[in-house]
């Protein structure tokens, strides 16, 4: 297709333009890639005219006739600016009028979003249709200087050594807008002269640099063409010197080659003055270091340096301030998927759902070398023999294995890549970065590195760093480090081969050491009866450092990031291996498990450690398993599966003479009967609880004995028994100290809420039960703020006010349904027959 067809044919190729990028959703950028012309070129047709005429706007040279323009099109129809403004999303009647006089234009948006000049051109009561808005579009980008029209390259533009253009380069659209950015910039002499592209082995850094240098812009950029040198920072082969890289960026700038001589200095000189007066792109292909790329920067404004590595290049600003870092991420899931379909092509392509397609890209790490790997292999080994799901389970089962061409070359093994850079690290990165390739979870602390490979705050943090510039390891902005999933298989891939079995075992003990050591106290802290129920647990092993809390909100901050990680870790180690931390660790989480709501959550940890106690012989830790099993069970519905682990528990803890152990397990089932309607029962469980905590002597135990009998004294309508319990219950918590006091009183004061409410005292019961919400919600009780919402909702429709009802048992049903409690279905009825009519 030419850059400008025949009139005839404007119309209908816009009409098919538009209709294109409205079923496809691409972007006109990609759009212009795809059909071989600039993005002026397409945007000139979608305004149904040729590329170069301006159409019915071109009368719009400046702000100020483009503001009379629009101040006209909204009287036209027949609104008031305000009109216009309040129907418009996110666009102010102020901001209009600046518009309208010609001011504060804005430029338009890097991304594929509209901004606020597109949403107003959208609107539909000013009745511009998309060739129209295309058109001011244009305006807006000729006013604001972003136009992206530029005059036509020479057809002989001299490449010199740039690679040819990936055939089946897709996606990518962000990162070149970014440089397209950064080219404009440039242009207008506000641009720094260097960006470096950086991201893992693979990733596509060279042919995106190769892509965006041989766009149209660039080259109508850059007349003088472009220079390009391989510097083999992660090759087989020793990184380029600088003096090599001197004399051939000098060979293809034609210096002839026996006058290229000289010390480094010489070399340098000459390179700059052979640069004067040119305008031309300089790409550095994977650098090692910033001393290998330094010296070959040039000094003259009018070139612009692409720099690509696997490293990030930070030391450059210290000499080169204002560099544009570009890192790479591994492809959206949209463009895996549409590079998966452009290698297979359409015949092969076309049989495959768009789930087994995104499973292939999953398969590869969504990683463009892997994916154009993975696509070869399958069309010369496996087309005729597997479909396309098939192949994928075959891939996941070893990945790095099968992402390789063939033996002979190096360069199409995803392995060979990674390994390239692996040899590049100092010893101490090497060895974190293998044992990090051990931890199942999807991203550790620094903290939890430093235990993992027994090093101490200093120097995890050195080799952290050192993996993070190298893009192996990816940090985010909370301070966590994660590894991608095709370099976590190398990493485990390597220890396997290089650490002994010895070593790794150390290696994970430590980990669960740490998450151990760490996150008991942090239950304390959480759940005041685990106090009652404490475990002994050994010293940590050498190297492990596990960290410390003084506040409740600092142990739940580490719990939200680390339980992921932590259940991975302890539900992973093979029949017994640490068979005491394996049930602790479950024991640990459990006083997170209940403050989050997470019923479901740890289910094959909790049935690990059960393992893990019943071979080691521990009748109360099986007791401790046992509870919290019960606990998940009742929570989800399923009253005789808990029973039975009650049942068992008491048991458990009779065998393993443990009162404390006894009472906690008569507390569990009078909560099961509780929830079963069997109030009397529940009364007496917890009179047996009272019981055993008075003999141990417990004060946190007897304020919670007191607590549960005054609420099950309610449910039989013993009222007067209850509010003595209840408030028996609340002066022996204020003996307590505030860590052991916050969530006992708030369970306190719902009791009494609902005492209160029993007794007719409408007033009093709504005050307890929003001190109890307020401070549920203070301490991240998701699973009890729900609770108490239901409670509240029952208050106010006893109390006749249908209104507060529904607004509290709406609110409670999205909590207790979110985390499948059991009371989602009474409450969900409650509201299902508020709604039918009258109570």
């Amino acid at each position: 297709m030419t850059a400008s067809p025949p009139p005839g044919t404007v119309a209908r190729l816009a009409a098919w333009l538009a209709l294109h990028l409205n079923e496809t959703g691409r972007s006109v950028a990609e759009v212009a890639r795809e059909l071989g012309v600039g993005e002026e070129t397409v945007r000139a047709w979608l305004a149904g005219r040729r590329a170069g005429d301006d159409g019915e706007f071109a009368h719009l040279d400046s702000p100020v006739r483009l503001g009379r323009w629009l101040r006209a099109r909204i009287a036209d129809s027949g609104c008031t600016v305000r009109e216009i403004a309040e129907s418009t999303e996110d666009v102010s009647r102020v901001t209009i009028y600046y518009w309208l006089k010609g001011e504060h234009l804005p430029r338009p948006p890097a991304g594929d979003e509209p901004d606020r000049f597109d949403l107003l051109l959208s609107n539909p009561r000013l009745g511009l249709d998309l060739r129209q808005r295309v058109q001011l579009d244009e305006v807006r980008r000729r006013l604001t200087g972003t136009s992206l029209t530029a005059p036509p390259p020479s057809d002989d533009w001299p490449a010199r050594t740039l690679p040819a253009d990936n055939r089946a380069f897709t996606g990518r659209n962000e990162e070149l807008r970014r440089l397209d950015r950064l080219l404009r910039e440039h242009h207008r002499g506000r641009a720094v002269v260097i960006s470096a592209l950086t991201g893992i082995g693979g990733v596509g850094k060279t042919a995106l640099a190769v892509h965006w240098a041989r766009s149209r812009a660039v080259r109508a950029r850059f007349p003088d063409g472009c220079l390009y040198l391989n510097l083999n920072g992660f090759a087989d082969v020793p990184p380029t010197d600088p003096e090599q890289a001197l004399t051939r960026l000098l060979e293809q700038l034609g210096v002839d080659p026996k006058g290229v001589s000289g010390t480094p200095d010489a070399l340098a000189a000459q390179y700059r003055e052979a640069l004067k007066g040119r305008r031309l792109l300089i790409v550095l292909d994977n650098a090692h270091a910033e001393p290998q790329v330094r010296p070959l920067l040039p000094d003259e404004p009018e070139c612009l340096v692409v720099v690509t590595s696997r490293n990030r290049l930070g030391g450059l600003r210290a000499t080169h301030p204002g560099i544009a870092d570009l890192a790479l991420d591994t492809l959206t899931a949209a463009e895996a998927a549409s590079l998966v379909r452009s290698l297979l092509g359409r015949p092969v392509a076309k049989g495959a759902g768009d789930g087994e397609i995104a499973a292939f890209a999953a398969a590869c790490g969504r990683l463009p070398l892997a994916i154009h790997i993975a696509a070869a292999n399958y069309l010369t080994h496996h087309v005729d023999s597997s479909s396309i799901g098939e192949y994928t389970r075959l891939l996941a089962d070893d990945r790095l294995g099968r992402l390789a061409a063939g033996p002979t070359d190096p360069s199409t093994s995803v392995a060979a890549v990674m390994d390239a850079s692996y040899r590049r690290l100092t010893a101490p990165a090497r060895r974190l970065y293998r044992l990090l390739g051990l931890h199942p979870g999807p991203d550790v602390s620094a903290a939890l590195a430093g235990s993992l490979a027994g090093l101490d705050a200093t120097e995890v943090r050195s080799a952290l760093l050192e993996l993070t510039r190298a893009n192996l390891l990816a940090e985010d902005a909370r301070g966590r480090f994660s590894l991608h999933d095709l370099l976590r298989d190398h990493a485990a891939g390597i220890t396997r081969r290089t650490d002994s079995d010895v070593e790794r075992r150390k290696a994970m003990r430590r980990l669960l050491d740490h998450y151990v050591h760490t996150a008991y106290p942090a239950a304390l802290l959480l759940q005041q009866s685990m106090h009652e129920l404490a475990v002994p647990l050994a010293e940590p092993s050498p190297g492990a450092a596990p960290e410390t809390f003084t506040d409740r909100d600092a142990a739940l901050a580490w719990f939200d990031a680390e339980h992921l990680g932590m259940t991975a870790t302890a539900a992973g180690r093979p029949p017994g291996e640490f068979d005491a931390l394996v049930w602790q660790a479950a024991w640990a989480l459990y006083g997170f498990s209940r403050v989050r709501g997470l019923l479901r959550d740890q289910a094959a940890l909790k049935y690990a450690a059960l393992e893990a106690a019943e071979r080691m012989g521990e009748p109360a830790a099986q007791a401790h398993v046992h509870r919290m099993l019960s606990w998940s069970d009742t929570g989800l519905g399923r009253f005789e599966e808990s029973r039975a682990h009650l049942v068992r528990a008491l048991e458990l803890s009779g065998r393993a003479e443990d009162p404390v152990g006894q009472a906690s397990t008569y507390s569990s089932l009078a909560g099961l009967a509780g929830l079963q309607g069997r109030y009397a029962e529940a009364r007496d469980h917890s009179r047996r609880f009272l019981e055993l905590f008075e003999a141990a002597g417990s004060r946190i135990g007897v304020a919670r004995g007191l607590l549960t009998l005054g609420f099950y004294e309610a449910q039989v309508g013993e009222y007067t028994e209850a509010l003595g319990h209840c408030e028996q219950s609340l002066e022996v918590c204020q003996e307590l100290e505030p860590g052991f006091r916050d969530t006992l009183e708030a369970d306190i004061w719902s009791s009494l809420g609902l005492v209160h409410g029993r007794l007719g005292d409408h007033g009093r019961a709504r005050s307890f039960y929003l001190r109890t919400l307020e401070r549920n919600r203070e301490l991240g009780e998701h699973l009890k703020v729900g609770e108490t919402l239901a409670a509240l909702g029952d208050l106010h429709h006893s109390a006749g006010d249908r209104d507060a009802a529904r607004t509290a048992w709406r609110e409670a049903l999205d909590i207790l349904t979110e985390h499948e409690h059991t009371t989602a279905a009474e409450v969900r009825a409650n509201l299902a027959a508020l709604d039918a009519g009258p109570a």
